[in-house]
């Protein structure tokens, strides 16, 4: 037992350390093509972007996850053979859907092309298309990884994906290559990159191909709901994209006006909300292997338990980070964009951090526990919800009232989320005391950050920002282990947990 909590903790800080490393040099790697390409060509990129990873999300979305379950299953009951024909089957599935996506995208590129902005994204998009095809391989070969647990392969994989990629672009754009076309030709190159790397190890891991027969019915009915999901997750966005900034014009805003209102809220301020939480996606990442093999064998006292630790976490994590986003989101917004209004709204919905830890976990878990179609019907019930508050604040919209619906469409989701979880394993809701009590404690660790900051007015601002964003962390994460939120005995194996939990139950 103690060694399978070791297993997933150091699994959880592997992702976590080689998640960092990925997103460092992607951010790095923006910088450097924004400066080479300028803001037109970044623009025609970014449109052709858009629509490759809507195919891509399109096509092989839903295998990883499916395969990953598949695999732990059939590593757990020692049946290979299942495991590797699983395998040939997502090969199948995923090499013919990209085949057939990419087939459709050619044969409409002049309709598509007309609905971009520039005739050369559908150009650029075409360079991108092998990139997609490369992806229905990898997608087979990373589910069985996955679900191997084989999570410092997989991280090395990815973090190599992104450096062949800036090598590649680089050594293009020094060979004097045209720009664009040497981005997204870069790009399909580092997706095949990826494919070779896990196709590689695969077989290094003893891995064959196997009859895909009985396999494909099972893997396609299973993905479909996890790929109408992300789609549906891309399609909503793009549909909140359209429909602020329309709401925004109708009440007297300038088309600049409503593209900035909405650009320093959304582009700039959302982004770094999702930072801090990049542990609780490393944990669900873990934990739809581990959770699916428990709850495959029977073992719902080790699903319980994995299920119930998690939620805690995660609400533990993201209130962690709340009092620093509340105080401090001026200031950030100043020294990270030079805006204010992204700072503005940064602090405005910093209590986002809470919701949108917990749908990101306990989504994950529905996928684990085979309840894929209700994760995608929860997903529609909070997307209405926001869609719903948008309509009925229509006419006395403010950019608050998006962070109140995207709130409300999170914590929906994730008491939906929640429910049909708890119906399905049992879980106790005793993960709500420690929810509501660091909630309440982000009030009195908010108001020592701010006070910080303002006691530290003369020195640099990132010196000033920093500091109290610590202080006001460390304050936070004190609380929680007075208040016995957070018992270091538990996390080091010291205490029995079942008996901590009790004591937390009668402090509250």
């Amino acid at each position: 037992m103690k060694n399978a909590k070791n297993h997933l903790i150091t699994a959880v800080f592997t992702v976590t350390f080689f998640t960092v490393i990925d997103r460092v040099l992607g951010f790095v790697f923006k910088i450097y093509l924004s400066r080479e390409m300028g803001a037109v060509q970044m623009g025609v990129y970014q449109v052709a972007l858009s629509i490759f990873f809507l195919l891509l999300t399109a096509t092989t979305s839903g295998l990883p996850l499916i395969v990953s379950k598949l695999t732990a299953k059939y590593e757990t009951a020692g049946n290979r053979r299942a495991q590797h024909g699983t395998v040939s089957a997502a090969l199948i599935v995923g090499l013919l859907s990209a085949v057939l996506v990419c087939g459709v995208t050619v044969l409409l590129r002049r309709p598509i092309g007309k609905l971009m902005a520039s005739p050369e994204s559908m150009v650029i998009l075409l360079f991108m298309l092998p990139g997609v095809v490369f992806s229905g391989i990898y997608a087979a070969f990373r589910g069985n990884l996955w679900g191997k647990q084989k999570y410092t392969v997989m991280s090395v994989i990815e973090v190599a994906e992104q450096a062949a990629r800036i090598a590649l672009t680089v050594l293009l754009f020094l060979l004097g290559c045209n720009k664009l076309k040497a981005t997204a030709l870069s790009l399909s190159a580092s997706c095949a990159v990826t494919a070779a790397c896990c196709a590689l190890c695969y077989f290094v891991y003893k891995g064959r191909m196997a009859s895909p027969k009985g396999h494909i019915a099972p893997l396609v009915s299973s993905s479909v709901p996890i790929t109408f999901v992300r789609a549906s997750s891309s399609v909503v966005n793009s549909a909140v994209a359209l429909v602020v900034p329309m709401i925004l014009v109708g009440m007297g805003h300038t088309n600049e006006q409503a593209l900035y209102i909405f650009g320093s809220s959304i582009g700039m301020a959302m982004p770094l909300l999702y930072i801090p939480i990049t542990v609780v996606g490393s944990l669900a990442y873990v934990m739809i292997p581990t959770l699916s093999s428990a709850y495959s064998t029977g073992n719902m006292r080790s699903a319980r338990r994995q299920i119930e630790t998690a939620l805690k976490f995660s609400a533990v994590v993201a209130a962690v980070f709340v009092p620093a986003f509340w105080a401090l989101g001026t200031p950030i917004g100043k020294f990270v964009y030079d805006n204010a209004d992204a700072g503005k709204f940064l602090s405005h919905a910093a209590w986002l951090l809470i919701p949108v830890s917990i749908e990101n976990i306990a989504s994950s878990m529905l996928n684990s526990l085979d309840l894929e179609k209700r994760g995608f019907l929860n997903y529609m019930i909070g997307s209405a919800v926001l869609f719903g508050i948008l309509a009925a604040f229509c006419r006395n919209f403010t950019i608050d009232v998006l962070a109140f619906g995207l709130g409300a469409s999170l914590t929906v989701s994730s008491v939906l989320d929640i429910l049909c979880i708890r119906k399905r394993t049992g879980i106790s809701l005793q993960f709500l005391t420690p929810l509501v009590l660091s909630a309440l404690l982000v009030l009195p660790a908010a108001f020592l950050t701010k006070t910080v900051f303002s006691l530290l007015g003369y020195w640099p601002l990132l010196f000033s920002i920093s500091l109290s964003a610590l202080v006001g962390c460390v304050f936070m994460f004190v609380l929680a282990l007075v208040f016995g939120i957070i018992d270091l005995g538990v996390v080091f194996g010291k205490k029995n947990p079942k008996r901590r939990l009790k004591s937390i139950a009668k402090t509250a």
